[in-house]
């Protein structure tokens, strides 16, 4: 198998369309490649697809076209609920000016002008909040970008406000002030004006009463069941988290600084030069104070850099339809000490393979498990076939030593078959190669100490990527990091406006039941009788959410599998944590009001009215 890669930047001339072009480029690229496809019959090679600028690196856009759509629904969710939670307090506001409203109609006014009236109110109130949301997504923008620049490579985008930002955070305002007010705004005008002029002190008739708390109830169990997804998707990643900053790795990764060197930038031109600037460095840093040991590699593990090639094993016929690709790396001597890489079988990489000495490599549990059934490996040949360019095309290799399964490239993957040869004996000379220090201390500290021993051995030659271990292994996890933050800060909002919602609904409730709880309680009722039924039907609302949300969940995480790690996306636990975490918030959110109703006196509430 073989990678290819080609980015390409051009300008069509006028009349030549897209799929024009593309059709060209790839006539050229295969006509480029028609020696090499002579010589390899059985290879595929890829096609040529050409892109309109205006949309960006394809690359970012496969990277961060997934999260940056979770995010987008998962604020429009947070603004479903905060809309719904506005809705509500409209309509309890309504009940206050029903008997105004009332006697603007008996006055005359028509009721499409009430309505523009209410809805007017709404969207006053909607535009204010899309003109301080402007203030925060000023701050938030550059704050996500923060988040997503912390991998290997930084992002480099512009964000800001702009013409487009603010029409559509303009129409946005407007159109749910709008939708979200027009509901209240006619229910508030919905009122036969006999019993309305009629109405008690407080205000409302008790039917206009009851029908507008079953639309408080049915927007706040709307809530619950919108927060309730989004607490559960946090809860997933959140634990994706956990399970891959927890995850084996097969070595150790604490205690272990990072950098790489690239000789060929201090004008050093023959391979052999090189190899023994790389010896002659490793040998140097071994020594310093403050060094367990030293070793050096052509990749780093979990970097998220891995390469593989297709090998043959002498002796062994391969089983139809069985892979034979195997990672490899370059490494030098002590590697596997000071990665802390169990050796099982045979013995490392060390000083005496040099490249004229026999050409050997030491290889992984999961090699022996995947060609050879578990047997052991040492005495095998391996060979490296069709290396592209090179000549002799293909290197042999013998197995002297297995060491147990480490992770290579990402957290993500499991460790597939692994071979470790020895960097003098690269076939492929490589310009950096990366140095690993197991020091006794915190590796950052002997920063200073490495830049002097590489500068007394070459001062023109500098270090590139100076970082600890845990640091590369952090900067692979940005994207998980991302998702479990922001997910849990929308949800926790979600559920915090959901709550609110809940408590503004229940104290409305209290307020307009005063009466009837001072006649409860000067029949003889209890305060824990009070406090059973406000509560009561709070919980009430609160389960038929939670119900609503759960069943809304089990389809829509499936979507989120691809993200996760080591957790189901019906992970019974986070299910049941968040349905419970849920409920008790809202149930800390009833008792506030139900509390208050207990303490109403009887004699102040049956005057209330």
């Amino acid at each position: 198998s073989y990678w290819w890669w080609l980015l390409m930047m051009g300008r069509l001339k006028p009349g030549v369309s897209t799929q024009q072009g593309t059709a060209q480029a790839d006539l050229l690229f295969r006509q480029s490649i028609s020696n090499f496809l002579k010589t390899h019959p059985a290879t595929v090679p890829p096609h040529i697809r050409l892109h309109p600028a205006s949309r960006g690196l394809a690359n970012l856009q496969q990277e961060f076209s997934k999260p940056l759509s979770i995010l987008m629904i998962l604020v429009s969710v947070v603004l479903l609920i905060a809309c719904a939670n506005i809705a509500a307090l409209l309509v309890a506001r309504s009940n206050t000016r029903q008997r105004e409203i009332a006697i603007r109609l008996a006055l005359g006014a028509s009721r499409g002008r009430l309505v523009r009236q209410l809805v007017g109110e709404s969207v006053l109130l909607a535009g204010l909040g899309g003109a301080l949301g402007l203030l925060f997504a000023s701050w938030g923008s550059h704050a996500l970008l923060v988040l997503m620049s912390g991998g290997r490579e930084p992002l480099s985008l512009v964000v800001g406000l702009d013409a487009k930002v603010l029409a559509f955070t303009a129409v946005a305002s407007m159109v749910t002030g709008i939708l979200f007010g027009l509901a209240p705004a006619w229910r508030s005008t919905c009122v036969e004006l006999t019993p309305a002029l009629k109405a008690t002190a407080s205000g409302t008739s008790v039917v206009s009463q009851r029908t507008r708390l079953g639309l408080g109830n049915s927007l706040v169990i709307a809530q619950v069941a919108l927060s309730l997804p989004l607490l559960i998707g946090a809860g997933l990643f959140v634990r994706t988290l956990e399970n891959l900053e927890n995850e084996n790795l097969g070595f150790n990764p604490h205690h272990l600084l990072l950098f790489g060197v690239d000789p060929s930038q201090a004008g050093y031109k023959g391979e052999q030069q090189r190899i023994d600037f790389y010896g002659q460095l490793l040998q140097r840093l071994q020594a310093l104070p403050g060094v367990k040991s030293a070793t050096m590699s052509q990749s780093t593990l979990i970097s998220d850099s891995q390469d593989s090639w297709n090998v043959s094993i002498e002796g062994l016929k391969p089983k139809p339809g069985q892979n034979m690709n195997v990672d490899w790396n370059f490494v030098g001597p002590s590697f596997f000490k000071a990665m802390e890489i169990p050796l099982l079988v045979g013995r490392g990489i060390g000083w005496q393979d040099t490249a004229s000495s026999p050409q050997v490599v030491v290889v992984n549990r999961a090699f022996a498990r995947h060609f050879l059934d578990g047997r052991n490996p040492v005495g095998y040949t391996i060979t490296f076939k069709n290396i592209v360019g090179k000549d002799p095309p293909s290197f042999s290799y013998r197995i002297v030593g297995m060491v147990q399964d480490a992770k290579y490239a990402s957290l993500r993957q499991e460790p597939g078959p692994t071979v470790y040869g020895a960097c003098s004996q690269m076939p492929a000379y490589f310009g950096e190669l990366h140095y690993e220090l197991r020091t006794v201390g915190n590796p950052l500290v002997l920063v200073p100490t490495v830049r002097r021993a590489v500068r007394e051995l070459d001062p023109n030659l500098p270090l590139a990527g100076v970082k600890t271990q845990t640091e590369q292994i952090a900067e692979t996890l940005v994207q998980e990091r991302l998702f479990a933050r922001l997910s849990a800060f929308f949800a926790a909002l979600a559920a915090l406006l959901a709550c609110i919602g809940l408590y503004g609904l229940m104290a409305y409730a209290v307020t307009r039941r005063t009466g009837e709880i001072g006649i409860r309680a000067a029949l003889g009722a209890q305060k824990s009788d009070v406090l059973r039924m406000i509560i009561g039907q709070g919980l009430k609302l609160a389960l038929i959410g939670v119900t609503i949300g759960i069943a809304g969940a089990l389809g829509l995480t499936r979507f989120l599998s691809s993200l996760l790690y080591d957790v189901n996306p019906t992970d019974p636990l986070t299910f049941v944590a968040v349905a419970l975490v849920l409920i008790a918030v809202a149930l800390l959110a009833c008792y506030i009001p139900a509390r208050r109703a207990t303490k109403v006196d009887p004699m102040v509430a049956l005057r209330y009215e």
